[in-house]
């Protein structure tokens, strides 16, 4: 078992270092013809400009996996995630058709046995299936898309297709972007494709979610900035208000569901769909602004994306690797109602980083977030002030959206913290023991020092991103560079009331003379008695009940979901009238009296109505 783990590591470390090598080295393309149809059937691949920021990102992934995987998981499970990670290369070094596609399908095909890693659950399978059906079905759209480039090219490399984009038909390329838009979108988790991203990656293993979650969405991203500034360009400003206005829908239902959920790696699959509805509002806002004329303002949003997809990368990677150290070491329990108080007790060593990674998926500072989701939002005001109409009212939408689905995602956060390891421990809990300083460890706190570096030095990678987005959307970075300096100097002055309050903690800690348990009216206050997970959130369910699945919402008002005549035929049935009816009768009762609350209306005039009606009737009663 160990030589096979020290194999997967090795080939996890090798898959990474080609990586870096080809984001960081200037390599000759790599170009082989098929003998049949060779214009068609070329295998080329070559790291572009716009590959060479996801390649960094995937290196990045893959190396902190490879080191969780050191302790951490199935001794061979690195070996399918080397498998997996070289095929997201091929993805982003490919430049014809036939290689794009075969890698895609690679890509696709590794990732589903990957997630039916634990086949032998009903519910794996079930998330397998949707994953395979979604995954299929978007790589049917991909073909079709790219068989009309290329036919209308005259040739299958993405040169030849990009050298044709110009002289597209308009129904052509409307029915090309439609095309890419759902065989990339699927893979993204934009809404309304997004169902299997909750199954499937917390369906996976953690280290193969934290690959799926981290990298793999990333390079969906990277494919429909592809097609629509490279293969299809120019494309219209409707295109770019489509993608922006999906953006958006998919930020405020991964922040909405994320907020509402108790169950760990499904929060953050949410999580990470509301992150990726950010950059696709960014892509968006890129494409409309760069159609309308205003090529500052795109660059601006181009690389508010790029940098976000990086940070989104360091911080789900953190966040899932932690939450397979909390499968392991809590025996696969995840739902946070049942997780309280870990750190202080068996995860007491990786709380902090823990923490710095949820302070990252809230976009707080110092963290990276904090910075590309601040960039997001300068673009939009940018948008606001530039006097397009079109850019002004998407501008305005997109605010409103961003703050709100940021709030729930901070909410969620804040649960998810708050309730698992700030927590009260339970007695079970408080006897155990902290885990031990491993390399799971040393990859949960190399992630979150990225996260830190990245969010208090981001000028560190932004001006090269800088320079690489002007040269994408085509426009000089103008005075970009001093936006770049304030954001930078934004990032630590946000810092300083978070280092402050640490500061406090610590000098408290050090010292503090006494500490008394939480008590309630002179009685201690037993563990079961604090707030649940589910509890803090209610009033999140109740206000967004409209906007939530049945099955959210029948947690809700359950009670309110009984069915009287078929609960008291069950109860016959099973002869256990007593016990059935008597839980049946309360459902009724509480159903009863909730549609009751019709009568509280809230005004005054109707109060004082009622209080006349009841003297008539107690005259009328009387005589």
């Amino acid at each position: 078992m160990r030589g096979i783990r020290l194999l997967a590591t090795c080939l996890l470390g090798a898959v990474a270092a080609a990586a870096v090598a080809f984001a960081a080295l200037p390599f000759a393309p790599l170009v082989f013809h098929a003998p049949i149809f060779a214009r068609y059937l070329t295998l080329d691949f070559v790291a572009t400009p716009l590959a060479r920021p996801f390649l960094a990102l995937l290196a990045i992934g893959v190396i902190v996996v490879a080191i969780w995987n050191v302790k951490r998981g199935k001794a061979a499970a690195g070996i399918p995630l080397a498998c997996f990670s070289a095929a997201m290369i091929g993805v982003l070094l490919a430049q014809s058709v036939l290689a794009f596609l075969l890698s895609w399908e690679l890509m696709s095909l590794i990732s589903i046995a990957i997630v039916a890693t634990e086949s032998e659950r009903k519910s794996v399978r079930r998330a397998t299936f949707a994953y395979a059906l979604i995954s299929q079905l978007g790589a049917l759209a991909i073909t079709i898309a790219f068989a009309m480039l290329a036919v209308h090219a005259g040739g299958g490399s993405f040169a030849a297709i990009a050298a044709g984009a110009a002289s597209l038909a308009p129904a052509t390329r409307a029915g090309v972007l439609a095309g890419l838009f759902i065989g990339f979108g699927s893979k993204a988790g934009l809404v309304p494709l997004q169902f299997w991203l909750p199954r499937a990656h917390p369906a996976a293993p953690a280290n193969a979610s934290a690959l799926l979650s981290g990298v793999m969405i990333e390079i969906a991203l990277y494919a429909l900035a592809l097609g629509t500034f490279v293969l299809v360009a120019p494309v219209g400003v409707i295109a770019g208000v489509v993608v922006l206005l999906a953006g958006l829908a998919g930020a405020l239902f991964g922040g909405l569901y994320a907020a509402v959920e108790s169950e760990l790696k499904r929060l953050l699959a949410f999580s990470s769909i509301e992150h990726m509805g950010v950059m696709v509002a960014a892509l968006g806002l890129a494409i409309a602004a760069s159609a309308l004329g205003f090529p500052a303002l795109a660059t601006l949003a181009f690389l508010a994306m790029l940098f976000h997809a990086l940070n989104h990368t360091v911080l789900k990677t953190l966040l899932f690797l932690a939450a397979g150290t909390v499968v392991e070491r809590m025996h696969h329990v995840t739902d946070l109602d049942r997780l309280r108080g870990l750190g202080s007790g068996a995860l007491k060593r990786s709380a902090p980083w823990i923490l710095v990674g949820c302070l990252a998926a809230a976009a707080l500072p110092p963290s990276n977030a904090f910075v590309s989701e601040w960039l997001l939002f300068h673009a939009f005001i940018d948008a606001t002030l530039s006097g397009n109409s079109w850019l002004a009212s998407l501008g305005a939408i997109a605010l409103f959206a961003l703050l709100l689905g940021g709030g729930l995602a901070a909410a969620a956060f804040v649960k998810l913290f708050g309730i698992a390891f700030a927590g009260t421990p339970t007695p079970a809990r408080e006897r155990e023991t902290p885990e031990a300083i491993d390399a799971a460890t040393i990859a949960l706190v190399t992630a979150a020092i990225l996260v830190l570096v990245l969010g208090l030095f981001p000028l560190l990678v932004l001006h090269p991103l800088l320079a690489l987005a002007s040269g994408i959307v085509g426009a000089p970075a103008g005075n970009l560079g001093a936006t770049l300096e304030s954001a930078a100097r934004l990032a630590w002055l946000a810092a300083i009331p978070v280092l402050v309050a640490l500061g406090a903690w610590w000098y408290g800690r050090r010292t503090m003379q006494r500490s008394d348990p939480v008590w309630a009216c002179g009685s201690a206050l037993p563990a079961r008695a604090s707030y649940s997970a589910t509890a803090l959130t209610k009033p999140l369910r109740r206000i967004f009940a409209f906007a939530l699945f049945p099955e959210r919402r029948r947690s809700i008002e359950s009670a309110t979901s009984v069915d009287f005549p078929a609960q008291i035929a069950y109860a016959v049935k099973t002869r256990d009238l007593t016990s059935e009816a008597a839980r049946s009768v309360a459902a009724f009762s509480q159903r009863f009296v909730r549609r009751l609350r019709v009568v509280q209306s809230g005004r005054m005039r109707a109060y004082i109505a009622y209080a006349a009606i009841a003297i008539a009737l107690a005259l009328v009663l009387g005589r």
